[in-house]
């Protein structure tokens, strides 16, 4: 969030924060810009106006926006594109909304993060399916937001450690959304172990998180 900021610092509001969830980082854009937050999952978005009561949020579809051609500063697009196996028509929608020059962050897993991938893993594993997300390194989806016809100004991957207990990683594959049929399972304390054996020190999972960054600009006239 802090590259964020200092990306937007300059630039006029409103900041548009699509597929804003529960608001989590439109909180602290909002702490420094006006926001207007779209998402279509109304739940979370009950969520982020109890939490955000005088930012804007709108119930619309990310992958058809309700504004007019270049009519938006900036955009930010947060863990959103691992959804979409296909990414090119919303990439494409955030362009058509921003002004020439525009400015847009977007942030995502990053086809390295160890927590995504080990979810992934556990999921195959114990419940037999896919958990269908899509994750690009910073190259790739550099390379996604030029060929929409953005200028990337930076692209990189943010890693840090976390180490959490082993009944703690549990309680979160529980509160997931596959976390009922974890649960029928009954799997034990010793069968996680297992599972998670690559993982563990100790009695911590340890793995590595990695997101991936990338800063782009609408060129101020097209093929340039």
């Amino acid at each position: 969030m802090a590259d964020s900021l200092a990306f937007f610092q300059d630039v006029q509001d409103p900041i548009l924060d699509v597929g804003c969830g529960d608001g989590i980082p439109t909180a602290t854009l909002a702490e420094h810009h006006r926001v207007i937050g779209v998402d279509f999952a109304s739940t979370m978005l009950q969520r982020a106006k109890r939490s955000l009561p005088s930012t804007d949020f709108l119930r619309a579809s990310i992958d058809h926006l309700p504004f007019q051609n270049g009519s938006v500063p900036a955009a930010s697009c947060y863990f959103v594109l691992s959804d979409y196996a296909n990414r090119a028509y919303l990439l494409s929608e955030l362009k058509r909304v921003l002004h020439a020059q525009g400015k847009l962050v977007v942030a995502d897993y990053s086809s390295n993060d160890e927590f995504n991938n080990l979810s992934d893993n556990l999921q195959r594993k114990v419940l037999g399916k896919d958990r269908g997300m899509f994750r690009l390194n910073s190259i790739a989806l550099g390379n996604e937001l030029e060929r929409t016809g953005f200028r990337v100004k930076t692209s990189k991957e943010i890693c840090y450690s976390l180490r959490s207990r082993l009944e703690t990683f549990v309680d979160q594959l529980y509160l997931s959304s596959a976390g009922p049929e974890y649960k029928k399972k009954h799997l034990s304390e010793d069968q996680w172990r297992e599972l998670l054996s690559e993982w563990m020190e100790g009695t911590e999972v340890h793995v590595t998180r990695r997101f991936v960054l990338v800063l782009a600009e609408k060129p101020h006239q097209e093929g340039r």
